[in-house]
């Protein structure tokens, strides 16, 4: 019985002894399977290049993010309806079937994959904006939680009043909405609620990591115009104001670089140079990209962007990071970006003397153009790097999610 009673209590006594061989280090603790964090699966209408600009752009580099995909599963559709920035607000037939296409196969994933958030990037004009309102629609049907992020202007213009208005009403109920900027939140001010709006600024991938201050290194500065060749960037407001700067007597150099959006305004802008005298000094080189935009704005002394009808603008953040001062205008997201008269200068849309002076300022005065430049680039450094974008964006994400998928249960 004796032995019988030891037997029995044998295993006891080898858990004490291994509880005891752990404490002192002897035995190495079993350590207890950690279940993987469940990400939160969002489906993503995303507009992808063709054709290249800064939305496109910027959703492009959101579906290559190591960081997003590290805490969020996405599950992507890619938005293409326009083969070049020629065709955006063209209808053509190929354009209706592919949205009908994409329209079918947002129905079928909200039916089998049951996300737990939908993330729009809604357009806000012509058709474009009924073809995202009808996918908002579908989602909303489903009863999944819908995130909009708003990368354009136009939405209070596109909803003022009617059955557009109730209809732009009905789309943004119980929404997410993501602006990139503070100035931009009145777009949606009448339609969304102010407790579901987010202010999520955009950020570029650093290609100057050296910190290296672009310059041309010439004695006649260079003027660089870096924008597909859209009449609302103002390319020509800025024709204008380099031919103001000769009948002055300044010297420059001038690089319009960009993808022709229509044949009207590259031949207007041609135009206008040559109508203007400014031949020998300006130059169009069409669409640049990768290394090609980096050179050649290491090779300038300073960007301008007369726009009127920008959102945020991101090129200007790759002139900052370059150390390029920047004369733009203080249109949507812009005056976060650009400080005036500490990283560059911001003049009223079409002021073409006032572009001119600001112009001037920075061709005859070196010592100005490397400080606002220097600011620029700790200003791109501190606020508006990719890694500093991705870590707001993943923050908004994760939290509205959670928000949701939370007062669902509770309900």
């Amino acid at each position: 019985m004796q032995s019988s009673s030891r037997a029995l209590d044998a295993p006891r006594y080898r858990i004490a002894y291994t509880a005891v061989m752990v404490r002192r280090g002897v035995v190495p603790p079993v350590e207890r399977e950690v279940q993987p964090r469940r990400r939160p699966r969002l489906l993503c209408l995303m507009h992808l290049p063709p054709p290249v600009h800064g939305v496109t752009l910027i959703n492009q580099r959101i579906t290559e993010s190591a960081a997003v995909a590290e805490q969020l599963a996405l599950d992507v559709v890619p938005l293409r309806f326009a083969a070049s920035v020629g065709e955006l607000g063209r209808f053509t037939v190929r354009k209706l079937a592919r949205a009908v296409t994409t329209g079918v196969s947002l129905a079928a994933r909200l039916a089998v994959r049951r996300p737990d958030a939908v993330y729009l990037t809604m357009s806000p004009h012509g058709g474009a904006l009924i073809r995202d309102c009808a996918y908002a629609a579908l989602v909303r049907l489903a009863r999944v939680p819908r995130i909009y992020h708003i990368h354009s202007r136009g939405y209070a213009d596109a909803f003022r009043a009617g059955w557009r208005h109730r209809l732009g009403a009905w789309v943004f109920d119980d929404a997410w909405v993501f602006h990139v900027g503070p100035q931009l939140v009145e777009e949606t001010a009448a339609l969304a609620d102010p407790d579901r709006v987010v202010v999520v600024e955009n950020g570029v991938p650093d290609h100057n990591p050296s910190g290296a201050m672009a310059g041309s290194g010439r004695a006649v500065p260079r003027v660089l115009f870096l924008s597909n060749m859209i009449r609302s960037k103002g390319p020509l407001v800025l024709v204008d104001a380099l031919a103001l700067l000769r009948q002055r007597g300044v010297a420059f150099e001038a690089t319009f670089a960009g993808a022709p959006a229509d044949d009207r305004t590259v031949a207007d802008f041609r135009a206008a140079v040559a109508g203007n005298g400014l031949a020998p000094h300006v130059r169009y080189v069409g669409p640049v990209f990768g290394d090609d935009k980096e050179r050649l704005l290491a090779a300038h002394d300073l960007l301008a962007l007369p726009t009127w009808y920008d959102t945020f603008g991101l090129v200007l953040l790759e002139a900052m990071q370059h150390g390029l001062p920047v004369v733009a205008t203080p249109v949507g997201a812009i005056p976060e970006i650009v400080v005036e008269g500490e990283t560059g200068f911001l003049v009223p849309t079409g002021d073409v003397a006032g572009l001119a002076d600001r112009i001037e300022q920075l061709v005859t005065r070196p010592e100005l153009r490397r400080r606002l430049g220097a600011a620029g680039r700790e200003r791109y450094r501190a606020q508006f790097t990719f890694a500093a974008f991705e870590q707001r964006l993943i923050a908004a994400l994760t939290r509205v999610v959670q928000h949701d998928v939370e007062r669902d249960r509770a309900a």
